[in-house]
Protein backbone atom coordinates (compact mmCIF):
# COMPACT_ATOMS: atom_id res chain seq x y z
CA UNK A 1 0.00 0.00 0.00
CA UNK A 2 1.14 3.36 -0.46
CA UNK A 3 2.47 4.46 2.63
CA UNK A 4 1.71 8.15 2.64
CA UNK A 5 -1.74 6.61 2.18
CA UNK A 6 -1.32 4.51 4.82
CA UNK A 7 0.14 7.05 7.20
CA UNK A 8 -2.80 9.32 6.38
CA UNK A 9 -5.64 7.48 7.62
CA UNK A 10 -3.57 4.75 9.79
CA UNK A 11 -4.74 6.26 12.96
CA UNK A 12 -7.94 7.74 11.82
CA UNK A 13 -10.93 7.16 14.32
CA UNK A 14 -14.34 5.87 13.66
CA UNK A 15 -16.84 7.55 15.86
CA UNK A 16 -19.93 8.91 16.47
CA UNK A 17 -21.84 6.07 16.28
CA UNK A 18 -25.76 7.07 16.64
CA UNK A 19 -29.15 6.69 16.49
CA UNK A 20 -29.37 3.10 16.82
CA UNK A 21 -32.94 1.60 16.67
CA UNK A 22 -35.07 -1.49 17.83
CA UNK A 23 -34.34 -4.80 17.77
CA UNK A 24 -34.62 -7.27 14.75
CA UNK A 25 -36.44 -10.47 14.13
CA UNK A 26 -34.06 -13.42 13.49
CA UNK A 27 -33.36 -14.03 10.01
CA UNK A 28 -35.31 -16.91 8.42
CA UNK A 29 -33.10 -19.36 7.45
CA UNK A 30 -34.35 -21.08 4.78
CA UNK A 31 -34.09 -25.10 4.11
CA UNK A 32 -30.61 -26.17 2.65
CA UNK A 33 -31.06 -27.75 -0.90
CA UNK A 34 -29.91 -31.37 -1.13
CA UNK A 35 -27.17 -31.99 -3.30
CA UNK A 36 -27.45 -35.63 -4.71
CA UNK A 37 -24.68 -36.05 -7.17
CA UNK A 38 -23.65 -32.37 -8.04
CA UNK A 39 -21.12 -30.89 -6.33
CA UNK A 40 -20.49 -27.80 -7.84
CA UNK A 41 -22.32 -25.65 -4.77
CA UNK A 42 -19.71 -26.64 -2.53
CA UNK A 43 -17.62 -23.83 -1.81
CA UNK A 44 -13.61 -24.69 -0.85
CA UNK A 45 -11.71 -21.70 1.31
CA UNK A 46 -8.58 -19.99 -0.37
CA UNK A 47 -6.24 -22.27 1.26
CA UNK A 48 -7.48 -25.79 -0.18
CA UNK A 49 -7.22 -24.78 -4.30
CA UNK A 50 -5.66 -21.34 -5.52
CA UNK A 51 -4.83 -21.18 -8.90
CA UNK A 52 -2.04 -18.16 -9.30
CA UNK A 53 -2.58 -16.85 -12.81
CA UNK A 54 0.44 -15.33 -14.88
CA UNK A 55 1.56 -11.54 -13.47
CA UNK A 56 0.17 -8.80 -16.01
CA UNK A 57 2.10 -5.65 -16.63
CA UNK A 58 5.74 -7.15 -16.63
CA UNK A 59 8.11 -7.31 -19.80
CA UNK A 60 6.93 -10.03 -21.13
CA UNK A 61 4.53 -13.02 -20.87
CA UNK A 62 7.61 -15.15 -19.59
CA UNK A 63 8.36 -12.75 -16.82
CA UNK A 64 4.38 -12.94 -15.40
CA UNK A 65 4.28 -16.94 -15.79
CA UNK A 66 7.64 -17.28 -13.96
CA UNK A 67 6.76 -14.91 -10.81
CA UNK A 68 2.76 -16.60 -11.27
CA UNK A 69 5.23 -20.15 -10.49
CA UNK A 70 7.57 -18.90 -8.02
CA UNK A 71 4.29 -17.26 -5.66
CA UNK A 72 2.71 -20.50 -6.37
CA UNK A 73 5.80 -22.24 -5.23
CA UNK A 74 6.07 -19.97 -1.73
CA UNK A 75 2.54 -20.19 -1.20
CA UNK A 76 2.28 -23.88 -0.72
CA UNK A 77 5.13 -23.69 1.70
CA UNK A 78 2.85 -21.88 3.69
CA UNK A 79 0.23 -24.79 3.68
CA UNK A 80 -1.34 -23.03 0.94
CA UNK A 81 -2.51 -26.09 -2.44
CA UNK A 82 -1.52 -23.37 -5.01
CA UNK A 83 -0.73 -24.16 -8.40
CA UNK A 84 -0.53 -22.57 -11.91
CA UNK A 85 -2.84 -24.91 -13.78
CA UNK A 86 -6.51 -24.34 -14.63
CA UNK A 87 -7.73 -25.78 -11.43
CA UNK A 88 -11.39 -27.01 -10.63
CA UNK A 89 -14.62 -25.24 -9.88
CA UNK A 90 -14.09 -24.66 -6.63
CA UNK A 91 -10.61 -23.16 -7.25
CA UNK A 92 -9.75 -19.38 -5.39
CA UNK A 93 -7.94 -17.66 -8.09
CA UNK A 94 -4.98 -15.01 -7.70
CA UNK A 95 -4.35 -12.15 -9.75
CA UNK A 96 -1.43 -10.33 -9.50
CA UNK A 97 -0.73 -7.19 -11.74
CA UNK A 98 2.94 -4.79 -11.79
CA UNK A 99 3.37 -1.12 -12.22
CA UNK A 100 7.55 -0.10 -12.40
CA UNK A 101 8.05 3.15 -11.64
CA UNK A 102 10.89 5.00 -13.19
CA UNK A 103 12.78 4.90 -9.93
CA UNK A 104 12.81 1.25 -9.64
CA UNK A 105 9.72 1.45 -7.54
CA UNK A 106 8.07 -2.31 -8.26
CA UNK A 107 4.21 -1.91 -7.75
CA UNK A 108 2.49 -5.01 -7.01
CA UNK A 109 -1.47 -5.59 -6.71
CA UNK A 110 -2.67 -8.39 -5.96
CA UNK A 111 -6.07 -9.85 -6.08
CA UNK A 112 -8.19 -13.03 -5.13
CA UNK A 113 -11.31 -14.07 -6.38
CA UNK A 114 -14.15 -16.74 -5.24
CA UNK A 115 -15.13 -19.85 -7.83
CA UNK A 116 -17.67 -17.19 -8.07
CA UNK A 117 -15.83 -14.36 -9.43
CA UNK A 118 -15.97 -12.30 -6.11
CA UNK A 119 -13.37 -10.04 -4.99
CA UNK A 120 -12.14 -10.91 -1.72
CA UNK A 121 -8.62 -9.43 -1.11
CA UNK A 122 -6.82 -7.11 -2.42
CA UNK A 123 -2.74 -6.84 -1.58
CA UNK A 124 -0.54 -3.93 -2.06
CA UNK A 125 3.60 -4.42 -2.78
CA UNK A 126 5.94 -2.00 -2.76
CA UNK A 127 9.77 -3.15 -3.77
CA UNK A 128 12.63 -1.05 -5.12
CA UNK A 129 14.31 -3.15 -8.07
CA UNK A 130 16.76 -3.08 -10.27
CA UNK A 131 14.71 -2.53 -13.83
CA UNK A 132 17.07 -4.98 -15.51
CA UNK A 133 16.59 -7.70 -13.51
CA UNK A 134 13.02 -7.49 -12.99
CA UNK A 135 12.46 -6.69 -16.85
CA UNK A 136 15.24 -10.24 -18.01
CA UNK A 137 13.31 -12.11 -15.00
CA UNK A 138 15.79 -12.64 -12.70
CA UNK A 139 15.43 -15.73 -10.71
CA UNK A 140 16.74 -14.87 -7.27
CA UNK A 141 14.46 -11.18 -7.71
CA UNK A 142 11.44 -12.92 -8.77
CA UNK A 143 11.93 -15.86 -5.80
CA UNK A 144 12.12 -12.78 -3.22
CA UNK A 145 9.02 -10.92 -4.51
CA UNK A 146 7.57 -14.44 -4.29
CA UNK A 147 7.94 -14.83 -0.71
CA UNK A 148 6.69 -11.29 0.17
CA UNK A 149 3.42 -11.72 -1.52
CA UNK A 150 3.07 -15.55 -0.08
CA UNK A 151 3.75 -14.32 3.38
CA UNK A 152 1.24 -11.61 3.25
CA UNK A 153 -0.91 -13.74 1.28
CA UNK A 154 -0.49 -15.86 4.56
CA UNK A 155 -1.03 -13.59 7.04
CA UNK A 156 -4.45 -12.32 5.31
CA UNK A 157 -5.70 -15.94 5.07
CA UNK A 158 -4.80 -16.81 8.90
CA UNK A 159 -6.83 -13.73 10.14
CA UNK A 160 -9.27 -14.75 8.40
CA UNK A 161 -9.09 -18.34 9.47
CA UNK A 162 -8.68 -17.03 13.38
CA UNK A 163 -12.17 -15.48 13.09
CA UNK A 164 -14.29 -18.34 11.62
CA UNK A 165 -15.32 -19.45 14.78
CA UNK A 166 -16.38 -16.10 16.62
CA UNK A 167 -17.97 -15.23 13.91
CA UNK A 168 -21.74 -13.99 13.88
CA UNK A 169 -24.51 -13.62 11.22
CA UNK A 170 -24.17 -10.02 10.18
CA UNK A 171 -26.99 -8.57 8.48
CA UNK A 172 -26.30 -8.19 4.90
CA UNK A 173 -24.98 -4.77 3.24
CA UNK A 174 -25.89 -2.87 -0.15
CA UNK A 175 -23.33 -0.35 -1.28
CA UNK A 176 -25.35 2.80 -1.39
CA UNK A 177 -23.93 6.27 -3.38
CA UNK A 178 -21.17 7.98 -2.75
CA UNK A 179 -21.26 11.64 -2.63
CA UNK A 180 -18.74 14.24 -2.77
CA UNK A 181 -15.42 12.67 -3.73
CA UNK A 182 -13.34 14.61 -6.47
CA UNK A 183 -12.30 12.62 -9.44
CA UNK A 184 -13.00 9.05 -9.76
CA UNK A 185 -12.62 8.50 -6.15
CA UNK A 186 -16.31 7.52 -5.77
CA UNK A 187 -15.76 4.31 -7.58
CA UNK A 188 -12.35 3.58 -5.87
CA UNK A 189 -13.76 4.41 -2.28
CA UNK A 190 -17.18 2.07 -2.86
CA UNK A 191 -15.27 -0.49 -4.28
CA UNK A 192 -12.55 -0.69 -1.00
CA UNK A 193 -15.42 -0.65 1.34
CA UNK A 194 -17.05 -3.34 -0.27
CA UNK A 195 -13.86 -5.50 -0.62
CA UNK A 196 -12.96 -4.69 3.16
CA UNK A 197 -16.34 -5.68 4.62
CA UNK A 198 -16.25 -8.95 2.30
CA UNK A 199 -13.06 -9.83 4.17
CA UNK A 200 -14.56 -9.20 7.83
CA UNK A 201 -17.27 -11.56 6.60
CA UNK A 202 -20.02 -9.08 5.74
CA UNK A 203 -22.53 -10.35 2.69
CA UNK A 204 -22.61 -8.29 0.10
CA UNK A 205 -25.83 -7.73 -2.09
CA UNK A 206 -27.04 -5.96 -5.24
CA UNK A 207 -30.24 -5.39 -4.04
CA UNK A 208 -31.31 -4.18 -0.40
CA UNK A 209 -33.31 -6.96 1.55
CA UNK A 210 -35.79 -6.59 4.17
CA UNK A 211 -33.52 -7.87 7.01
CA UNK A 212 -30.22 -5.83 5.62
CA UNK A 213 -28.16 -2.16 5.55
CA UNK A 214 -27.75 0.52 2.70
CA UNK A 215 -24.39 1.72 3.09
CA UNK A 216 -24.11 5.39 1.93
CA UNK A 217 -21.21 7.41 2.16
CA UNK A 218 -20.65 11.35 1.45
CA UNK A 219 -17.12 13.59 1.67
CA UNK A 220 -16.59 16.91 2.24
CA UNK A 221 -13.11 18.86 1.58
CA UNK A 222 -12.43 21.81 3.33
CA UNK A 223 -11.27 24.98 1.32
CA UNK A 224 -7.80 25.19 1.30
CA UNK A 225 -5.04 23.58 0.16
CA UNK A 226 -2.05 26.58 -0.08
CA UNK A 227 1.50 26.75 1.64
CA UNK A 228 0.03 28.12 4.47
CA UNK A 229 -0.86 24.11 4.95
CA UNK A 230 1.63 22.53 3.14
CA UNK A 231 -1.02 21.72 0.22
CA UNK A 232 -3.37 19.64 2.77
CA UNK A 233 -6.84 19.61 2.39
CA UNK A 234 -9.21 18.61 5.40
CA UNK A 235 -11.71 15.85 4.34
CA UNK A 236 -14.55 14.56 6.67
CA UNK A 237 -16.60 10.92 5.22
CA UNK A 238 -19.82 10.01 7.01
CA UNK A 239 -20.66 6.34 6.45
CA UNK A 240 -24.59 5.84 7.25
CA UNK A 241 -26.32 2.58 7.73
CA UNK A 242 -30.07 3.12 6.66
CA UNK A 243 -33.11 0.20 6.62
CA UNK A 244 -34.25 -0.35 3.26
CA UNK A 245 -37.34 2.09 4.04
CA UNK A 246 -35.11 5.17 5.03
CA UNK A 247 -34.36 5.31 8.47
CA UNK A 248 -30.50 5.67 9.66
CA UNK A 249 -29.76 2.67 12.11
CA UNK A 250 -26.11 4.57 12.90
CA UNK A 251 -23.34 6.27 11.67
CA UNK A 252 -19.57 6.73 11.50
CA UNK A 253 -17.04 9.28 10.50
CA UNK A 254 -13.92 9.50 9.64
CA UNK A 255 -11.70 12.92 9.43
CA UNK A 256 -7.73 14.18 8.32
CA UNK A 257 -5.72 15.93 6.06
CA UNK A 258 -5.01 14.82 2.66
CA UNK A 259 -2.30 16.15 -0.13
CA UNK A 260 -4.36 18.00 -2.54
CA UNK A 261 -2.50 16.28 -5.16
CA UNK A 262 -4.10 12.37 -3.73
CA UNK A 263 -7.15 14.22 -3.90
CA UNK A 264 -7.24 14.71 -8.09
CA UNK A 265 -4.78 11.69 -8.84
CA UNK A 266 -5.16 7.90 -8.71
CA UNK A 267 -7.41 7.41 -5.60
CA UNK A 268 -6.60 3.17 -5.46
CA UNK A 269 -4.39 3.65 -2.12
CA UNK A 270 -6.10 6.22 -0.70
CA UNK A 271 -9.41 4.59 -1.08
CA UNK A 272 -8.18 1.33 0.36
CA UNK A 273 -6.61 3.23 3.21
CA UNK A 274 -9.87 5.02 4.48
CA UNK A 275 -11.77 2.09 3.75
CA UNK A 276 -9.45 -0.08 6.45
CA UNK A 277 -9.78 2.23 8.68
CA UNK A 278 -13.61 2.95 8.55
CA UNK A 279 -14.97 -0.72 8.10
CA UNK A 280 -14.04 -1.89 11.67
CA UNK A 281 -16.89 1.22 12.54
CA UNK A 282 -19.13 -0.07 10.34
CA UNK A 283 -18.64 -3.61 11.27
CA UNK A 284 -19.36 -2.28 15.20
CA UNK A 285 -22.25 -0.98 13.76
CA UNK A 286 -23.96 -4.21 12.02
CA UNK A 287 -22.68 -6.09 15.47
CA UNK A 288 -25.16 -4.04 17.83
CA UNK A 289 -27.77 -4.86 15.36
CA UNK A 290 -27.04 -8.16 15.95
CA UNK A 291 -26.57 -8.20 20.04
CA UNK A 292 -23.01 -8.89 19.25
Amino acid sequence: MNSSACRIFRLLAAVGILALFGQCQPVPKPFAAANKGDFSAIQIGPRAGMVVLPVTGTASPEVGGKLAAATARALRRREVTASTNHGHRGSHRMQGSAVLEPTGLLRLTWRLHTPGNVETMVLMQEDMVAPAAWRQGDAALLARLAGTAADAIDLRLRRQERGEGRRIALAPVTMGSMDGVPGQGGGELARAMRIALAEAGVSLLPEPSNDGFILLGSMHVAPGGGASTGGARRIEIVWQLIRPDGREFGQISQANKVPAAQLSGDWRFLAQAIAEAGAPGVLDLLRRDRGG
